[in-house]
């Protein structure tokens, strides 16, 4: 249940249509079903958003999304990977 609920607030439908503007953290965390991961972000996106009137869930799931990615080790290794034949 918990898991289709995380599938739906990534959806592009609820992400354009969810408005964090006047809400707390922790509404956001639970309206969105938040992750830890992504918590750790919350704040700053709120405090970079909010002056740029950037209201919706598309706007603080990209700030998220960037955010990790910066933070993220890129010690990709080609050897690592596996290929399969299909």
């Amino acid at each position: 249940m918990e898991n289709n609920r995380s599938s739906y607030t990534k959806s592009a439908e609820f992400l354009c249509a969810y408005s964090w503007e006047g809400k707390t953290k922790e509404q956001i965390i639970k309206e969105m079903a938040l992750p830890d991961y992504e918590q750790v972000y919350l704040e700053d996106a709120m405090r970079e958003l909010a002056p740029q009137k950037k209201f919706t869930g598309w706007d603080l799931d990209r700030y998220i999304l960037q955010r990790l990615d910066m933070e993220e080790d890129d010690d990709f290794n080609p050897d690592d990977v596996i290929f399969l034949d299909r």
